[in-house]
């Protein structure tokens, strides 16, 4: 708590960044983009939120009523977006290792099928969802300007969409590279006054 507190006093640096992060919904790999914005004081907590969004295009085949009788069929495709807040702690880093832990990251987002029939699109069993995740990531530092890291945790939801019958709980994972930006403009511009402020 003393340090968390020596953190928070400490001045504030802003952050940003896209990730990545592989699952699965029921017993298909489902992978989820996401941007996120935030604030870091003293280079170990963060707090910030963003946008994620399940990118697969998983489908499902759903029977329709003919108008004349009996039952037509058509493709539907899953969707699934959330915005979320989370708070991270870094809780070692040395020269080249970090290792830190995100305990929490809530979301609120909506679930739903969205299928063509007939020349028309139509959006089915859309409803409200929230979603809990949690991590620990790992990263090092192979040169000055680049890294690679991976992150480890799992997703629950804690309100989850009973009109639709996928398991949306599961283990996440990710495998990425780092580019350490403000490292490689003041390799690239060693002399100008932005590289001695970095």
């Amino acid at each position: 708590m003393d340090t968390l507190r020596v953190c928070i006093n400490r001045k504030a640096s802003l952050i940003c960044f896209l990730d990545s992060r592989n699952s699965f919904i029921s017993d298909r790999r489902a992978n989820i983009w996401g941007v996120k914005i935030g604030a870091e004081f003293g280079g170990k907590l963060s707090f910030g939120g963003g946008w994620n969004m399940h990118t697969n295009n998983l489908t499902k085949e759903i029977f329709l009523p003919k108008a004349g009788g009996g039952l037509d069929s058509t493709e539907a495709t899953l969707r699934f977006a959330y915005f979320s807040y989370f708070a991270r702690y870094v809780y070692y880093q040395s020269k080249r290792w970090k290792f830190s832990v995100t305990p929490l990251q809530i979301g609120f987002g909506r679930s739903r099928y969205d299928y063509d029939y007939a020349g028309e699109s139509f959006r089915t069993d859309k409803k409200t969802v929230i979603v809990y995740e949690n991590n620990i990531a790992v990263s090092y530092r192979i040169f000055r300007w680049l890294g690679a890291g991976t992150d480890l945790g799992f997703r629950w939801m804690i309100r989850n969409n009973d009109a639709i019958p996928e398991n949306f709980n599961s283990p996440i994972y990710s495998f990425y590279s780092i580019i350490y930006w403000g490292e490689l403009y003041k390799m690239v511009f060693p002399g100008s006054k932005l590289a001695k402020r970095l």
